[in-house]
């Protein structure tokens, strides 16, 4: 049985001296066992004692055992919402007040990275929105959450801007171009700002509602490479990088105009370990 651990990050300049601690949260979320692993008597090998706990053994019944420790873990029978309400939710507020935020889904093929990110299968079903879909991922969820938080705004002004890019053998690719663009993307270091990129010719697209979010995400994910290996018949070979831009534009107690402007980059990463090895 596998682990997949979801990394956040919030840095930012404004951050206060005393919170440079907490700019870096790990995160692990164990999934159960799965058909195949159950049809030929698998057994699992990750005990969970507590929430800030994992336990790896060699066998069913080894004296023999690693622990190690997290901000938090999440068991077998965790459920979607429960892991965005942990790991997420809190970050939303941090957008908004204009830092840059990080998820990242990180592990081995098959551990559930893209499930925890995107969601399930039922996103293709008719009538399924992340409202009524208790498989709907960390994406979808955020999104939604931006867009009834940023509604209460009532004295300002926003935009949600949106893009969703591809690596893949070390190339970059506009996941929200036409479905038969291949055109490879270029990288450059932004001069007028240390330690920031620019990615030429990327598409950001303005989003006004939940619902454009799930046609989004199934557009950028239909273009996505995908392989089969051992572990996983459908496993990403790719990382993907879905960041979200929220202006936000409102006046001070002074009357002077504010604008602030924050960034979510959610992280999908392709499986951690040698592609012909699995």
């Amino acid at each position: 049985m596998s682990n997949t651990p979801v990394i956040k990050s919030k840095p930012g300049k404004e951050k206060a001296q005393d919170d440079r601690g907490q700019n870096i949260q790990v995160f692990v979320r164990a999934r159960p066992l799965n058909q195949a692993e159950k049809n030929v008597k698998a057994f699992s090998i990750v005990e969970i004692p507590s929430h800030r706990e994992v336990v790896v053994k060699e066998k069913p019944n080894t004296n023999l055992t690693k622990s190690y420790q997290f901000d938090r873990v999440f068991g077998p029978k965790s459920q979607q919402l429960e892991v965005y309400r942990a790991v997420v939710e809190p970050l939303i507020e941090q957008v908004m007040m204009g830092y840059n935020c990080t998820v990242f889904a990180y592990g081995q093929t098959g551990t559930g990275k893209t499930f925890t990110m995107e969601g399930g299968e039922m996103r293709n079903e008719g009538g399924i929105s992340w409202d009524s879909d208790p498989t709907c991922g960390i994406i979808p969820r955020a999104l939604a959450q931006l867009f009834d938080e940023l509604r209460v705004q009532q004295e300002a002004e926003f935009s949600v801007r949106v893009s969703f890019l591809e690596l893949y053998n070390e190339e970059i690719f506009d996941l929200l171009s036409a479905a038969d663009d291949i055109t490879r993307l270029r990288l450059y270091e932004d001069s007028a700002r240390k330690g920031s990129v620019i990615i030429q010719g990327l598409e950001e697209v303005q989003v006004h509602s939940k619902r454009e979010v799930y046609q989004i995400l199934e557009k950028g994910s239909a273009k996505r490479q995908t392989a089969a290996t051992l572990m996983n018949a459908h496993s990403s070979r790719s990382h993907t990088v879905f960041t979200v831009t929220v202006h936000m534009k409102e006046s001070s107690v002074e009357g002077e105009e504010v604008l602030r402007i924050g960034k979510l980059n959610l992280v999908d990463l392709a499986g951690s370990e040698n592609v012909g090895r699995s």
